[in-house]
């Protein structure tokens, strides 16, 4: 019977409801804060839609997420995001779905992009 419960520890699990994970909304808004700042574009983006997001509890936490980033109206030196409002003109509203896998050791105040990849 341990041998079973082994190969669970350390998988990722899924996240039942993002929205109200706080640990989870800390690492993607840190995501969204790189991608923002890696970014040519004028204009921020935002999280549209969490697509999946999973925890893996390795040495520190891992929250491996895909979500649907969208392009505010609001220039990058905006603070507010979830308050800018996605433009409207699909050839300016650039849907893209991300595929962030940060990295977490919360007692030890770390905070790591691992992975960045969008489409």
């Amino acid at each position: 019977m341990g041998e079973n419960r082994q190969h669970l520890v350390g998988a990722p699990m899924n996240i039942a409801n993002a929205d109200n994970d706080e640990g989870l909304q800390r690492a993607l808004q840190f995501a969204m804060t790189e991608y923002n700042r890696a970014s040519n574009d004028m204009y921020s983006s935002r999280v549209v839609r969490v697509v999946s997001a999973k925890r893996q509890i390795v040495s520190g936490v891992k929250y491996i997420m895909k979500v649907e980033v969208g392009r505010t109206t609001c220039p990058k030196t905006a603070t507010d995001l979830q308050s800018c409002a996605l433009h409207e003109e699909p050839d300016m509203a650039k849907l893209t779905t991300c595929n962030f896998v940060v990295y977490t050791v919360p007692w030890l105040n770390q905070i790591k992009l691992l992975e960045s990849n969008c489409q």
